[in-house]
């Protein structure tokens, strides 16, 4: 089969032929892959960043999302069946297999059945954004009249972030670039504040006691700069290891699960959130695609077209 591989980190990805195709172990599914998107998770690995803290050899297969057709199931399978469409994402613990393949084998855990008013390009780009969102906005807990900042809501996670906490009554805050206004507008943000400008100056004007919880899906490895515009009792979440620690912080663990990700599905069926795709690149321009993410400025997802 055809897959997307990087055989020396830090190289470039090459898509090969003749690569082994995987088979469907007890508790796994056989997916035939027609949709993923671009995560910097997929940069992260493809670098060689969890290297150490996974030891993995190469060649690795790039991809985490993916949308498809069940191929065939294993022993013990019991929530989908052959001829199924279904969306998932593969654990970043598991970093030799990706989705960025004609076909991957994965647990039965790792996806559920996409809905049918959902395209594959939009499924295939859902699952790690999506669930990590809603991780998030659990940890936050936003309820009527709450005010939440939401930081990087522009990008995947926080673009499905906003909607969910929208959903939930809160008013919602986040930098923005003005050319990104209409698009923060469409997703329920209620103030764009000056991205690049004074945030914090914005923040105290129009909450002079702190917001009641923030999102910050941007910093990565340290606490976020913004934790002082948050009133005290409020809370605090970050995917990327940001939000500090002690009572109402809270470092999202991701990992893919099943229930979370029927949850998604039931946001993107009952249209209660969307993931929005910026661009989509063929499976052959997965290099490119990568090197978008990192060169330029996203709103949504960038989305990968496995097979047609």
């Amino acid at each position: 089969m055809k897959a997307l591989t990087v055989t020396a980190f830090g190289a470039r990805p090459l898509l090969r032929d003749g690569v082994p195709e995987p088979v469907a172990g007890p508790g796994q599914v056989l997916v035939r892959v027609r949709a993923s998107s671009v995560n910097w998770l997929d940069a992260d690995i493809a670098t060689g960043l969890f290297a150490d803290q996974v030891p993995h050899g190469l060649p690795v297969t790039l991809g985490r999302d993916f949308a498809g057709t069940v191929e065939a199931v294993g022993e013990g399978v019991g929530s989908v069946e052959a001829g199924d469409e279904v969306f998932g994402e593969i654990p970043a613990r598991e970093p030799v297999r990706g989705a960025w393949a004609e076909l991957v084998a994965t647990g039965e855990h790792t996806l559920t059945r996409k809905p049918a008013r959902l395209g594959m390009a939009e499924a295939g780009a859902a699952a790690l954004a999506g669930t990590t969102a809603v991780m998030s906005v659990d940890a936050l807990e936003p309820v009527p009249g709450d005010t939440v900042l939401v930081v990087g809501a522009t990008g995947g996670v926080g673009g499905v972030a906003v909607q969910l906490a929208r959903a939930a009554g809160a008013t919602v805050l986040a930098p923005g670039l003005p050319e990104d206004a209409e698009y923060l507008r469409g997703l329920g943000v209620s103030v764009v504040l000056p991205r690049g400008g004074d945030v914090r100056a914005a923040v105290r004007a129009l909450c002079p006691d702190g917001v009641d919880a923030l999102l910050d899906a941007v910093t990565a490895y340290e606490i976020t700069p913004y934790a002082e515009l948050v009133r005290d009792g409020g809370r605090i979440a970050s995917p990327t290891d940001a939000a500090g620690y002690g009572p109402g912080r809270t470092n999202i663990m991701h990992g893919p699960c099943s229930e979370i990700l029927r949850r998604v599905a039931r946001h993107l069926a009952d249209g209660t959130v969307t993931v929005g795709i910026q661009q989509t690149y063929d499976l052959t321009e997965a290099a490119e695609a990568l090197r978008a993410l990192a060169t330029r400025h996203t709103r949504g997802k960038i989305a990968l077209r496995v097979a047609a």
